[in-house]
């Protein structure tokens, strides 16, 4: 063990080369420290704009290659697959969900009961021609009422925020099934329709008319006339919903709007997706597993731009740093010949003498990172900062500088009304250094001070001590 006692006193007696090493490797730990810390501290910003958004993942149509495609095509396209029960049957049992609701949007004509009249509507030119189902014979035809089906009436936006409300009768659960229709209040007043009543819808496309069942009645506080366009399908009091099943016939080739997916833990939200799209047969080309990824782009861009600077600064710091003191140690063993060869002639072991130096390099190695521990939280707090607030900057630069034209879609239904969480850019992060990251900077510092003082030290391996000693005299 002399070799430990004299890498001590080696470092005493050279202060001015120990210090030069101490800030080198204070350096060297700082900034390591500095990157592992914004890396942990994305991964806490992900978490938090995960549960932000929510743990919801909706099965839609995807706009953006709807759009590539018509353009592609200039305005025509395939036909839209329909989305079927068939082809996501699977997903609703996988480990991630916590709850599902299907949404089916659908229109239907008047057949026993007449529809509530918009207080706008003078004559059908007002609408401005507009149609949206055609009938077997050829010709367009206006909707008389909005339909929507659903599995679960208590989890639509609508519903939870008491824009409407179950006066009478139950909601429509999972459990129901058939033709039971959930009717506006305005609705069941005027044709003096209550619970357990029945009254016939018609199909737009077929002209096949339907029986449905009154399971409930509810309330929407939106007036009559208050809809852009004055047509009797728009107008809140004629919205029917129905289950999925009952909505069908009367949609697009029986197809779904969208189903929505519930995490029991949103950070499940990446795997579900990718085991979604292996258990279901949903074509990619039209369909899309949607998180609210644009607003989580939004919120994640400028901390993920600045994590993958640190990730950039850690990997040229360490070899930078590995260099610059391998070649310290190599001026070291340069100056310390005759040292080598006096110790080397008495008798000394080779392996003990690149242990001296080793030891040398690792106690000024375990001050330096003592000190980075103390130090580092608040440099690399400062320093992501200072990146963090460029990094924002220029994405709201860039945002302001993005034109918002394009064609807006939207459902004449209304589907899920509920709004979806805005991403706003996350512009303060808090950096802390856990244990973890101390035990992987220590190994990687560890490392590149091994490497860096055992490659010099293949000189000692090929020295004698005769040739060291003739030289020096």
């Amino acid at each position: 063990m002399d070799f430990i006692r004299r890498a001590c006193i080696s470092i005493w007696a050279k202060k001015g080369k120990s210090f030069l090493m101490l800030i080198l490797l204070f350096v060297l730990c700082s900034l390591v420290f500095a990157g592992f810390a914004i890396q942990s501290a994305t991964r806490a910003s992900e978490d938090i704009a995960r549960k932000k958004l929510g743990g919801d993942v909706t099965l839609t149509l995807d706009m953006d290659k709807l759009m590539k495609k018509m353009e592609k095509s200039n305005g025509n396209f395939e036909e839209i697959p329909p989305l079927t029960l068939k082809n996501i049957e699977k997903v609703k049992n996988l480990k991630a969900v916590a709850d599902y609701q299907y949404i089916v949007d659908a229109f239907a004509g008047k057949v026993d009961k007449s529809p509530v009249k918009s207080d706008k509507k003078e004559d059908d030119n007002q609408a401005g021609g507009m149609t949206v189902a055609g009938s077997s014979d050829g010709k367009a035809k206006m909707p008389d009422f909005a339909m929507m089906g659903t599995n679960k009436t208590n989890s639509l936006a609508t519903f939870k925020n008491s824009k409407e409300k179950i006066i009478s009768g139950k909601p429509i659960t999972n459990k129901d099934k058939g033709n039971l229709a959930l009717i506006e209040k305005r609705f069941a007043d005027q044709n003096k329709l209550k619970v357990g009543d029945t009254f016939q819808l018609k199909d737009l496309e077929t002209n096949k008319s339907q029986k449905f069942t009154v399971h409930g009645i509810y309330e929407n506080k939106e007036v009559s006339g208050s809809q852009q366009f004055p047509v009797d399908f728009m107008e809140p009091a004629n919205k029917i919903y129905t289950t999925v099943d009952g909505a069908m016939p009367f949609s697009h080739n029986g197809s779904l709007a969208s189903a929505k997916y519930s995490m029991t833990d949103p950070k499940l939200i990446d795997s579900f997706k990718k085991a979604a799209a292996d258990v279901s047969s949903v074509d990619k080309d039209f369909y899309k597993w949607d998180a609210n990824d644009a607003a989580y782009k939004t919120m994640m861009q400028p901390i993920q731009n600045v994590a993958s600077f640190a990730n950039i600064i850690v990997i040229i710091t360490a070899l930078a740093g590995g260099l610059i003191l391998a070649l310290l140690v190599l001026l070291s063993i340069r100056e310390r010949r005759f040292e080598m060869g006096v110790l080397l002639s008495l008798g000394e072991n080779k392996a003990k003498l690149i242990g001296q130096f080793l030891v040398e390099v690792i106690l000024i190695g375990m001050i330096a990172f003592s000190a980075a521990c103390l130090t580092s939280e608040a440099i690399g707090q400062t320093v992501t900062d200072q990146m963090l607030n460029k990094e924002v900057q220029q994405a709201k630069d860039d945002e302001a500088n993005t034109p918002s034209g394009g064609m807006q879609m939207a459902t004449v239904v209304g589907g899920e009304q509920g709004e979806k969480p805005k991403g706003e850019v996350i512009d303060k992060v808090d950096v802390h250094i856990s244990q973890q990251d101390m035990v992987e900077v220590g190994g990687i510092g560890l490392l590149v001070v091994i490497i860096a003082t055992l490659l010099p030290c293949l000189f000692i391996i090929r020295l004698q001590p005769k040739m060291i000693l003739s030289k020096n005299d």
